[in-house]
Formats: C-alpha cells, sequence, structure tokens
C-alpha cells in the first residue's frame, strides 16, 4: 500500500497556469497589516521566523515571514522551471506550456518512506493575480484532489514604514487516491508543507542578496 502512497507537495504543485493582471498594491497597510490581524502567538512565531501550519485531514493553511521584497518572493514562487533546484524532494518541475498567462507546469516528487522508494506526478492548472496570489488545481496526476492558492502579502516593521518583509501564505486542500493510507498521507503531507516554505523563504532570502 505504502508503496502506492503519493506524496506529492504542489508547491506546490504546479501545472496549466491561467494567469490573470491586477493591480499590484504600493504598499503595506497601516494599522492592519496581514501579520497584524493574526493572533498574538502566530504574530510572535512568524516575527521570529518560524513556519506556521495548521489544518488536518488534506486541509491546510501555511504561513512564513521574509524578509525580502514583494518582488523577490514572487519571482521565486513563478520560476516553475527551478523548483527542483531548492525545493526538498522535488526531482523534476517544468513548464509544459506557456501562453502569455496560460502555462502547464509538470512537478515530479521523489522520496523515502519506510524504508520504499515512492515517487509522483503531478501537473496543474495555476492563476497568476499579479504578484500577489497564485491558485492551482491539479488536472492530472497521482492525487485524488490537489487544489488551492498561494499569497505574497508586503508586510511593515511599523505604521507608516515601507514594507520590508513579505508574508507568504500557502492554502491547500489534498486528497489521496483510494487505497493509500490517509493518515500517513496527511501527516507526511503536512510536515513537506513547513519544509517547503522554509526552503522557498531560503531562497527568496539568497536572491535578495
Amino acid at each position: 500500500m505504502l508503496s502506492r502512497l503519493p506524496l506529492y507537495f504542489l508547491t506546490g504543485c504546479l501545472t496549466l497556469v491561467t494567469v490573470t493582471s491586477s493591480a499590484v498594491p504600493g504598499s503595506a497597510q497601516l494599522f492592519n497589516s496581514p501579520v497584524d490581524r493574526l493572533s498574538a502567538s502566530d504574530r510572535t512565531a512568524l516575527r521570529s521566523g518560524q513556519t506556521l501550519v495548521t489544518g488536518e485531514k488534506g486541509n491546510y493553511v501555511a504561513k512564513i515571514l521574509v524578509k525580502s521584497s514583494q518582488d523577490a518572493a514572487w519571482n521565486v514562487l513563478t520560476d516553475y522551471g527551478s523548483l527542483s533546484k531548492f525545493l526538498p524532494n522535488v526531482v523534476s518541475s517544468k513548464v509544459l506550456e506557456s501562453n502569455g498567462n496560460r502555462k502547464v507546469i509538470e512537478q515530479v516528487d521523489a522520496r523515502q518512506v519506510f524504508l520504499i522508494n515512492v515517487r509522483s506526478r503531478i501537473r496543474s492548472s495555476i492563476t497568476e493575480t499579479a504578484k500577489t496570489r497564485i491558485d492551482f488545481q491539479q488536472v492530472d496526476g497521482d492525487l485524488q484532489k490537489l487544489q488551492g492558492y498561494w499569497t505574497v502579502e508586503p508586510v511593515a516593521p511599523f505604521s507608516g514604514a515601507k514594507a520590508d518583509q513579505v508574508l507568504i501564505t500557502h492554502v491547500v486542500n489534498a486528497q489521496p487516491k483510494p487505497g493509500t493510507p490517509k493518515d500517513i498521507f496527511y501527516n507526511l503531507f503536512k510536515d513537506s508543507l513547513g519544509k517547503n516554505l522554509s526552503a522557498i523563504s531560503q531562497e527568496v532570502v539568497r536572491r535578495s542578496r
């Protein structure tokens, strides 16, 4: 059974992409930044560099606060052909089609689970909204369901200041195909979200130097 376990992460997961442009916010919100709207404990965790992952049974929300520009974070998230260079367990990631804001992306993930080599493949449709949001949905692959979105929000250190950080949020619903041990899949998938966000954060910081 474990050998059938599809452990694809999304970056999530990226494939057929439909991108629509919209206005890009010029600065962080005053008195009501994306971080300020969170609980005190979540704010403290994010500002100390921790990755937050909440949810269960395939429905998760992951967040990380990164010291970088909105452009730098966006460029990393949309560098679909290079995901295998910095995301753990991703062995291949490529753009199959590109037509303006439309893309088709295929990602292959490989890892060991209880000494068993597990490999999975995902193609996803993605809709980008200029530097702020990426919606994705599996169109073919080894999961029963994979859909969600990423957001990139500028955050200022205090009211009136220029934004010098970004809050990256990943909201995802992932469900395994019948025959997959669900509890094992959910635990491994949730764990991968934090690891991937940390890897994305490190890549954003590296490119910002």
